[in-house]
């Protein structure tokens, strides 16, 4: 399999095969990350006007974070030109029933820490079990079935890449809000692979 480094290199010479490997690659993930920003009628633009604005500044890509941050990041850029376009702003109807306040019980908001460490995320990252076929249609059900504010957390954080920060910004959260709906998707997903793992089944 063609190194994702030498796949863009062969992007920035011309490659038009380069590009349609690069979309094989990352295409579903955009519309995964564009749909919570926008709805299932824009995100389809939003990942065509992505991929527009990648291949024109592909020379500015320096490999200093993932490739696929890299595209979330323009991705997210373009979602929010497309709801100013559209008088809207992002819609917070996904803040959901499951969500509660944090509190100082939870998450020490001065130290930016845990109080009390949430259990930890067992596998290499949600990426490495994508790639693993048995899992793939699973994981995308289990994915869709989190309420919308985990789904577009884990998304952003662990498809995406992107820093806490960024996620807050994009969806007008706190940080620590973010943290805590991560928290929580991630605990959901891991339900979901436990019970694979010993059913053998989704």
């Amino acid at each position: 399999m063609d190194n994702e480094r030498d796949i863009i290199e062969r992007l920035r010479n011309g490659d038009a095969l380069a590009l349609e490997r690069l979309i094989k690659m990352h295409h579903a993930f955009l519309i995964t990350l564009a749909t919570p920003l926008v709805g299932p009628d824009s995100a389809n633009d939003v990942a065509q006007e992505t991929w527009l604005k990648a291949v024109a500044a592909v020379d500015m890509f320096e490999g200093r974070s993932k490739f696929r941050t890299w595209l979330a990041r323009i991705a997210i850029n373009e979602a929010h030109s497309i709801n100013r376009r559209k008088g809207r702003e992002i819609s917070l109807d996904w803040w959901d029933e499951d969500h509660r306040s944090v509190t100082v019980s939870d998450f020490d908001i001065n130290d930016g820490a845990w109080v009390s460490a949430p259990k930890q995320w067992h596998h290499d990252g949600p990426e490495e079990l994508l790639a693993e076929v048995e899992l793939h249609d699973c994981i995308r059900k289990h994915l869709y079935r989190l309420p919308g504010a985990q789904r577009s957390v884990v998304i952003m954080r662990d498809l995406g890449g992107l820093e806490y920060k960024e996620i807050a910004t994009t969806l007008g959260l706190t940080e620590v809000n973010v943290r805590v709906l991560l928290h929580r998707g991630r605990q959901r997903m891991q339900a979901m692979l436990s019970h694979f793992q010993e059913e053998g089944n989704c």
